[in-house]
Order: C-alpha cells, then sequence, then structure tokens
C-alpha cells in the first residue's frame, strides 16, 4: 500500500529563539513523505531568515505575509497551500520526536483527525516532568459539546485527513482557535482518534503562556460579547439535526446581558450537560460542579479575542 504523502503546517512569528530546534526535528523525522509548509507572519526578528536558511532543503517551502494577519487567519493560508493527504500542525517553539509522523500514519483508521499526548519542557528544553494527559483528560472520539468551554486537541499534537476541508471549516471563526474549531468539526462530522504516546516535547515559556492570565479575569462587556461571539459561531456552524443546537443558542444569549436572572440560567444550562462539558477537565465530581457555578462570573476558559 502507498504511503500517505503528509504536509507540516508550520506558523511563524518573533520565533528565532527556538525555531532552528523545531525545524531541525522536522527535518529528522523517519517518515519521509512530506513537505512543510511555512508561513512567517511579518515577524521582526530572524525568524523568516532562519525559514530561508533552512530553505535549501527541498521538503521546506517558505512564505512571508505582506501584512500581520493573527494566527488562525496565517494557519488557515498555510492549510490551504499543504498538498498532503493528512496535515500534521506544528507549533514554532517546540520540539518533535524522531518517529512522531511514522508512529501517528501507523495508527490510520479512517478518523479525520488524530492527536496524541505531549511532555512539557522548559525555556531550556528541560522536562518538567508533566504530560499533556496530566494536566487533560485526552481520550478518543469526546462528544463535540465537550470542545465548547475547553479545547484538548492542542494543534502542536493533531494531524488531520485533508477530507476535513471538504466541510466548511473556512474561514476561521474570529473568536475560536483554530486548533478548537478543528477538533469540534472533526468530532461533528467523524472520529476522532487519542495516541496515548509523547511525541513532542512542549516548549512552556513566557511568551506562549497566552492563556495564563485568564483565569483571573472576570466577565465585563467585553468579555461578555466575546463569549456571546464565541458561542454564535459554534451555534451558527452546528447542523439544524444536532440535539444539543438549542443548548447552544440558549446558552449564547445567557451572555447577551449582565441580568443576574441570566447569570443564574447560565448555571443551569451547564449543570444540565456538566459531564459532557466538564469531559476535558481532569478534576473531581466537586471541582467539576464549582467549575459549573463559576461560569456565572467566568468567561468561558478557551476564548479568544
Amino acid at each position: 500500500m502507498q504511503k500517505p504523502f503528509l504536509s507540516i503546517v508550520i506558523c511563524t512569528y518573533n520565533g528565532e529563539l527556538f525555531l532552528k530546534e523545531q525545524l531541525i526535528s522536522l527535518l529528522g523525522q523517519t517518515y519521509t513523505a512530506f513537505e512543510i509548509i511555512a508561513i512567517d507572519d511579518c515577524s521582526t526578528d530572524s525568524s523568516f531568515n532562519i525559514l530561508k536558511e533552512f530553505s535549501q532543503n527541498i521538503k521546506l517551502k517558505v512564505y512571508r505575509n505582506e501584512n500581520n494577519i493573527g494566527l488562525n487567519r496565517n494557519f488557515q493560508l498555510a492549510i490551504q497551500k499543504a498538498k498532503g493527504d493528512y496535515i500534521a500542525l506544528c507549533d514554532q517553539d517546540d520540539i518533535w520526536e524522531p518517529e512522531k509522523l511514522e508512529i501517528m500514519v501507523n495508527q490510520i483508521d479512517g478518523s479525520l483527525l488524530y492527536f496524541h499526548d505531549s511532555v512539557l519542557i522548559d525555556h531550556n528544553g528541560s522536562s518538567l516532568f508533566i504530560k499533556q494527559s496530566d494536566r487533560f483528560h485526552l481520550i478518543s472520539n469526546p462528544n463535540p459539546l465537550s470542545f465548547i468551554p475547553q479545547n484538548c486537541v492542542t494543534g502542536h499534537a493533531c494531524m488531520f485527513d485533508r477530507h476535513l476541508m471538504d466541510y466548511p471549516i473556512f474561514p476561521f471563526p474570529e473568536h475560536i482557535y483554530y486548533d478548537n474549531w478543528l477538533g469540534y468539526v472533526s468530532s461533528l462530522y467523524g472520529r476522532i482518534h487519542y495516541i496515548d504516546q509523547c511525541l513532542v516535547r512542549y516548549r512552556v515559556h513566557k511568551t506562549n503562556l497566552s492563556v495564563s492570565h485568564k483565569k483571573k479575569n472576570k466577565l465585563d462587556e467585553n468579555l461578555l460579547m466575546v463569549c456571546y461571539n464565541q458561542l454564535d459561531d459554534f451555534y451558527k456552524f452546528t447542523p439544524e439535526n444536532i440535539p444539543f443546537k438549542t443548548f447552544l443558542r440558549r446558552l449564547r444569549d445567557t451572555y447577551e446581558s449582565h441580568y443576574f436572572l441570566s447569570s443564574i440560567y447560565r448555571i443551569f444550562l451547564f449543570l444540565q450537560h456538566c459531564k459532557t462539558l466538564t469531559a476535558f477537565r481532569k478534576k473531581n465530581i466537586f471541582r467539576k460542579l464549582l467549575f459549573c457555578f463559576k461560569m456565572s462570573y467566568k468567561p468561558l476558559p478557551n476564548y479568544f479575542k
């Protein structure tokens, strides 16, 4: 049987500190039938020059945007340039294990999307002895509703069948992270396959802790609108025959205002679907119930400004 051709998609922005190490790990894969699509989003450091230096390898195709377009639009553009049968997403600051692609290809079973576990490393590349599976409940075939408050299919760990693009996944919503969106769509229209192996060393450092500050945030007028728009994107995309579509509309509408009754009703809605909405949270039942109550005054954990 012919091996599938893969596309690795990497988007760069001011990533000079770790980019070389990542590119070396990509080009050193034991599985060799792949291309790399790299698009720099107007970096002000040497990221683009590093890409050009590595582009002497014919596997690497390098592009640069004329204007900064942001994370979601840049990944969309890069994915649309990919020619692979399967597309693997890639961060600029991690390190891939040499067998990552080979292991993922060997797991292909007709699912729309595949993702794996990762081990966390620090700024210097030293292991923090923490896995993503220590922080989140990583599972195959999650309920689509589980992706509404939280995402477990992180971009650096996933690979999807290009047939996923047969569905209207573009344009990526403005208010939802691209990987969260891909996970949701994949779970709506097909299967998601979890690979219980650490295939990426996921670097944790100051510039990529984009959500760490959000835990302290409370709903204000701006965050109400952000959450409303995010849920509106999920709601409008979801087919009419999906049983939880009405739930999405009702939950969305609780973010229309700061009315006390809206907050109370939001708690009720979260409690109604508590098991599904907290499926990725590695907490006991008490903590999961507490999360539902906190949603009366907290924004959705995955909100994207």
